[in-house]
């Protein structure tokens, strides 16, 4: 299973532990998994809106091919952490991937103050920044 931690410094393990970094090499796309990840209310996530975050001024066909590259890339280096869903969206699924916000939230709704403490690592992406895509920056500083 992978894990990805995004309080705090951002960081992908691949399920041997190894750090995943190839994944997160190009912002934009770490970006992507991050905003899927942790979009809420958590579940499917249409592609026009991954468009409009990502690829506000790439043209409708510019912006759906690097969205379909980005996806694509994603599916090959992270296999069964992304899901098709009906209607053109895309989703990032818990069966092969665990989050340390999915694991906070989890452990607060269970009353666990003192686990779900102990999983917070700082600020949310702290220090991250996806270059070209305003929508997105706006949406994690609200969050």
């Amino acid at each position: 299973m992978y894990h990805l931690r995004t309080l705090g410094k951002l960081d992908l393990r691949a399920p041997d532990g190894s750090p995943a970094d190839a994944v997160l090499a190009q912002p934009r796309r770490a970006a992507l998994l991050a905003f899927l990840v942790l979009a809420r209310p958590r579940g499917p996530v249409r592609r026009d809106v991954l468009l409009a975050l990502f690829w506000p001024d790439g043209g409708d066909a510019r912006g759906r091919a690097a969205l379909r590259n980005a996806l694509s890339y994603l599916r090959r280096a992270l296999p069964g952490v992304l899901e098709a869903r009906a209607g053109d969206a895309v989703e990032a699924g818990p069966a092969a991937l665990r989050c340390d916000v999915w694991e906070m939230d989890d452990a607060l709704a269970r009353g666990d103050d003192a686990g779900a403490l102990a999983l917070y690592g700082g600020e949310l992406l702290a220090g991250f920044h996806a270059g070209g895509a305003p929508a997105w920056e706006s949406w994690l500083e609200g969050e």
